[in-house]
């Protein structure tokens, strides 16, 4: 359900007095009669409309957030962002750019990845370091409280460590893999630690604000509500491989993302069925990235139909795979499909639209 906002309106009153004068005759003196103050109509102060782009930490600059001496000084030389690698690897091949949903953003947060160079000498399984600033208010206490110990989790065929701390007002989270089974605590607390002596020079975080932001749908009556079924046939909620992973607890809690995977149930599937692994994602407020996304794709997507959007695009990832959004102007949605697919994507977010704008 959308959710609504208050506006709080300062209203001054002014208290006018009035005296009567005095007759300077012997009789007795009579009061003039006192003119009642003039009736004022309050003029409400003028509410300011939500500014629906946020205010980010750091002003969104990652080498603000860690500077390239200070990622050398526990990383080694030779860092290098997502698209640097892509690049440095695929010189020759262009491809689509900026196609992650960005929740930590809409939080008024920051998440930059530095891969490592091959020969830096850390610990076993490092190939990246991710640094994650949220606003303290965005992480639940017990949230906070797991991760305040140093943690190794599955993700899908590797595994990832993570340390979080408080700094302040803010919340500071680094995570290292791609193939990490124990934690590397030293490196983990060099990072945060170098976050932390930046952070009082940071622009102050604020999150995006919208109307009508929807709310963290519950998945499973999410797919019963859209007639899922009817679309992919019989299926089953959850991963067809993996697990949830922590930072889509946190968002879901924070109220910017929720993934709801769905696989087809094998069991009940027709011989002539098609199989389907799709994990819808919605992202409430994330409209303010929705330039970027589309910029990012130029060249490598086309103009879709969905109901009830207001913009809907499919970017071609290449191996006959695409990438599905849409938004309404506040809240955006995306689904991954086989490009065979796209006409399904564009109903299915059509019908999340539909649902969570109720």
């Amino acid at each position: 359900m959308p959710r609504g906002r208050l506006a709080v309106l300062s209203l001054l009153v002014v208290a006018a007095l009035t005296s009567g004068c005095a007759t300077t005759q012997s009789v007795a003196e009579t009061p003039a009669p006192s003119t009642p103050p003039a009736s004022e109509t309050p003029t409400p102060t003028a509410t300011a409309a939500p500014d629906p782009v946020p205010v980010r930490v750091f002003d969104g600059d990652c080498d603000r957030m860690l500077t390239a001496e200070q990622r050398g000084s526990f990383l080694g030389p030779g860092t290098m962002t997502a698209e640097e690698r892509h690049r440095a690897e695929n010189p020759d091949r262009v491809f689509a750019v900026d196609l992650d949903l960005d929740p930590v953003g809409t939080t008024g947060g920051l998440e930059c990845m530095w891969f490592v160079a091959e020969d830096a000498g850390l610990p076993e399984g490092v190939s990246t370091l991710r640094t994650t600033v949220l606003p303290a208010a965005a992480v639940p206490n017990e949230f906070a409280a797991r991760y305040a110990v140093a943690r190794c989790e599955p993700n899908y065929d590797s595994g990832l460590c993570r340390l979080g701390r408080t700094v302040g007002d803010d919340w500071i989270m680094a995570t290292v893999g791609w193939a990490v089974y124990e934690a590397p605590v030293e490196l983990l607390d060099a990072a945060i630690d170098a976050v932390a002596v930046n952070l009082p020079d940071a622009t102050r975080p604020r999150p995006a604000a919208f109307d009508d932001v929807w709310s963290i749908p519950d998945c499973v009556r999410l797919g019963e509500a859209i007639g899922l079924e009817e679309l992919i046939g019989p299926y089953l909620d959850g991963y067809w491989e993996g697990s949830e992973q922590p930072e889509e607890v946190l968002f879901a809690a924070a109220g910017v993302e929720r993934s709801c995977p769905v696989f087809s149930d094998s069991e009940r599937l027709s011989d002539e069925s098609e199989f389907f692994i799709l994990a819808p994602q919605v992202a409430p407020g994330l409209a303010w990235q929705w330039e970027q996304l589309r910029s990012g794709t130029q060249g490598f997507s086309s103009e879709i139909g969905v109901v009830g959007a207001t913009n809907a695009f499919a970017a071609d990832l290449g191996h006959g795979s695409s990438a599905v959004f849409a938004t309404d102007g506040t809240n955006v949605a995306r689904l991954y499909a086989d490009s065979d697919d796209v006409e399904v994507a564009a109903e299915i977010l059509g019908r999340i639209i539909r649902e969570l704008s109720r």
